[in-house]
């Protein structure tokens, strides 16, 4: 795994969770709003197998949950044996995932050992390219939401949430064809936006543009429900 940064504690990635979140290196996408932007480009900074290990461990008995994110986490090659490293240690596992393989979806999920996933989904899918960049395919997020919404049904144990940043440009008519767009969710979170401190210069005047308010989304909010009945803002 080519991992590049770690966050030893934090309260808001794993739901009602103490977690230690671990940062890949790399992405299939390039969002214009994106908060990771360092991570987007090769390095040779990857933190070691040891280092890693010695640092969750020094946290046993103090965080009780891992997230694996990024960056892309099913771009790594040996993501599912790291879900199993981790979890062999003790810990529960969450992926944040912006749900762009759908086959490697289905490998982490048979497995068995996440507790937890959280998929971005960026725009309806006509917009999806426009967002998310040339290489984003909004077909095969509705296949990875599908996948997980099937799993939780087999699986008790399983939590995950799709959630989606009211970027910039993105209107209240996007808003409600992307619920239109998927099965109905077990969680479905709508993020306010915040400006990113990196971005491509190209994209200054893409940051800047308006977003949808809060005002707005509160007043349609029973609309998008009718689609997605857990829709929540936070």
């Amino acid at each position: 795994m080519n991992i590049t940064a770690l966050e030893a504690c934090s309260l808001l990635d794993y739901p009602g969770r103490l977690c230690s979140v671990l940062f890949c290196r790399g992405c299939n996408y390039d969002c214009f709003y994106c908060h990771n932007r360092s991570l987007l480009c090769e390095g040779s900074d990857a933190i070691s197998h040891q280092e890693i290990e010695s640092f969750l461990l020094e946290r046993k008995g103090f965080i009780d949950a891992v997230v694996i994110s990024g960056g892309e986490p099913t771009l790594q090659k040996d993501l599912v044996s790291c879900i199993g490293f981790i979890k062999n240690l003790g810990f529960s596992v969450k992926l944040d995932t912006n749900g762009s393989r759908p086959e490697v979806m289905v490998e982490v999920i048979d497995s068995g050992m996440l507790s937890y996933v959280a998929l971005d989904v960026k725009a309806p899918c006509s917009r999806y390219g426009e967002m998310a960049g040339s290489s984003a395919d909004a077909l095969a997020v509705k296949q990875s939401v599908a996948l997980l919404a099937s799993y939780q049904n087999r699986c008790i144990d399983f939590n995950y949430e799709v959630r989606t940043t009211l970027a910039p440009s993105l209107m209240i008519e996007d808003i409600l064809r992307m619920v239109q767009e998927h099965p109905p969710v077990a969680r479905w979170y709508l993020q306010e936006y915040r400006k990113p401190k990196q971005y491509k210069d190209e994209d200054e005047q893409k940051i800047n543009l308006p977003c949808v308010s809060r005002t707005e989304v509160d007043r349609n909010l029973d609309l998008l429900r009718k689609y997605q009945p857990n829709l929540v803002i936070r």
